[in-house]
């Protein structure tokens, strides 16, 4: 008897197979960074596993989304211990944007509620 459920590895590769004509069709110099994120989602495999969603690309993106977070701030981290990222910051417009009226529509939203991983 074989196994029933596929593993996320072979998951990643089965997604990486159906984004072929996608991965075609990019520029050439934009292979390799594409190629990249499949490469890096196997990083996550643990969590994607215990997670065991139906469907699986979801936990493909969230992978890739979460990768890039955590490069995003190491590079941040670099940028800001070399004290470019505050000459960065300081060129940008830090003004607050105006509070609604009560007029506005989104005056009138609810609270948001806090996600169950907040509580």
């Amino acid at each position: 008897m074989g196994r029933t459920v596929p593993t996320f590895v072979q998951l990643i590769q089965q997604a990486a197979e159906r984004w072929k004509k996608y991965r075609r069709a990019l520029r050439r110099e934009d292979h390799e960074h594409f190629d990249r994120l499949f490469v890096r989602v196997r990083y996550y495999t643990q969590a994607a596993t215990y997670q065991c969603h139906d469907n699986p690309m979801e936990a493909i993106l969230l992978s890739i989304a979460l990768d890039q977070e955590k490069r995003l701030n190491a590079v941040e981290k670099v940028l800001q211990n070399a004290g470019v990222l505050c000459d960065i910051a300081a060129r940008m417009d830090s003004r607050s944007l105006p509070e609604p009226t009560r007029d506005d529509v989104v005056a009138h939203r609810p609270e948001p509620v806090a996600l169950p991983f907040d509580r």
